[in-house]
């Protein structure tokens, strides 16, 4: 060999290596966290959110998932938040020191209004399915949510008890926290620039905790309404109906909010004869693909999905989709593409992200507890 050509294999080789080292740098490995309640009175909704992810990771591992043609592994890093607010800081802290690349959580708006600060610090993108309509605000970009939010879910339930309930006196019960009094606050100021007339006799706070409703109830039984609005989750709305059955007020109809769309609920005895349920996270019956994703489910769990498990297996597909396109998995490559692509949602077809990370095409669907399920009646993406 010539020492021409030697040269010119050296050069050849040497440009080989260097367009390789400045090629993507994707490990074998991209850690997907899931933040859930998995324990506690939420668990069943926080374990159909991790459902969803892992039947995701599971079926795009197994279909091979290339980042930038390198074969990449989805690794979920699970944890409890145990819907605790000071529990949720541990979880999100360990989270980002164990470098996960993307976090599904939280599931409590209250939690999530702790945590974001510290996905941010962290530089660690986040989906979510509380609905608390500032949340996003608070992210500065670096959260985005899965459902349609409160303000939205505001105005489907004053709408739906003015307009189809004709419920011209309400009572208002919520729960005393960051996700309760907004959405109290503004079911009111949605109620007031209604045509009809509705008047709120009645809005009281009340602790998470609370289970004896007595004093509670016992003025509504003293001025029934038309119609509640009892912005609590089950396993305070399931002693309540005891209670309000108790004293001859099962005739009231209730609504209730997205954090109330469990098993537990809407297998309940019919203490209160009519319950209606507002949802930003809609129903998987709903969308054209939901049969399928039905079948996966039950094979995967014995069991059907029981909350919004579809959401967070479109989100998985969703952040595998950008981090393709990006070729990356750096956390600002993902949130600019979060933020700007249709990526993938086998399930709901909808997951598009607005700039400040909200839903572009967020909806509300309307149901009703009924021969134990929560029966679709409307929805719509302009209430």
């Amino acid at each position: 060999m010539t020492l021409r050509r030697s040269l010119l294999l050296t050069t050849s080789m040497a440009v080989v290596w260097m367009l390789a080292a400045c090629g993507p740098d994707i490990p074998a490995i991209v850690k997907i966290g899931v933040a859930q309640p998995l324990s506690g009175p939420s668990a069943a909704r926080g374990q159909d959110l991790l459902n969803g992810v892992k039947l995701a990771v599971a079926e795009l591992n197994a279909a091979g998932y290339k980042i930038a043609g390198k074969p990449v592994q989805l690794e979920i890093v699970a944890m409890d938040d145990k819907a605790d607010i000071a529990e949720a800081k541990k979880v999100a802290q360990a989270m980002v020191d164990q470098k996960v690349t993307v976090v599904i959580g939280h599931l409590s708006s209250d939690v999530t209004e702790a945590v974001v600060p510290i996905y941010k610090k962290g530089n660690v993108p986040q989906l979510f399915t509380s609905s608390a309509t500032e949340l996003t605000k608070l992210s500065d970009g670096n959260a985005f949510r899965l459902v349609a939010n409160d303000a939205m879910q505001a105005r489907a339930m004053a709408t739906y008890l003015a307009e189809n309930l004709n419920a011209g006196k309400v009572v208002i019960l919520h729960e005393d926290t960051s996700f309760g009094n907004p959405l109290a606050k503004d079911v009111t100021a949605a109620l007031s620039k209604l045509n009809k007339k509705v008047e709120i006799t009645l809005a009281e706070p009340v602790n998470t905790k609370t289970v004896d409703f007595a004093a509670f109830v016992g003025k509504l039984k003293a001025a029934p309404p038309d119609a509640l609005l009892a912005i609590v989750r089950d396993n305070q709305l399931l002693p309540l109906f005891v209670q309000m059955n108790a004293a001859g007020l099962s005739n009231v109809p209730v609504m209730v909010p997205s954090s109330a769309k469990t098993q537990k609920l809407v297998t309940a005895p019919a203490d209160v004869k009519s319950v209606f349920l507002t949802s930003g996270a809609l129903d998987p019956s709903e969308f054209p693909a939901g049969g399928e994703f039905f079948g996966r489910f039950r094979t995967a769990y014995k069991s059907d999905p029981v909350w919004a498990a579809h959401y967070a297996y479109d989100a998985v597909y969703v952040v595998a989709d950008v981090m393709r396109r990006a070729d990356s998995v750096e956390a600002s490559a993902l949130r600019t593409k979060l933020a700007q692509v249709d990526a993938n949602a086998p399930v709901t077809n909808t997951m598009r992200f607005n700039a400040d990370g909200e839903q572009r095409f967020g909806a509300i669907g309307i149901y009703q507890k009924r021969d134990s399920k929560w029966q679709p009646l409307m929805r719509s993406d302009r209430w």
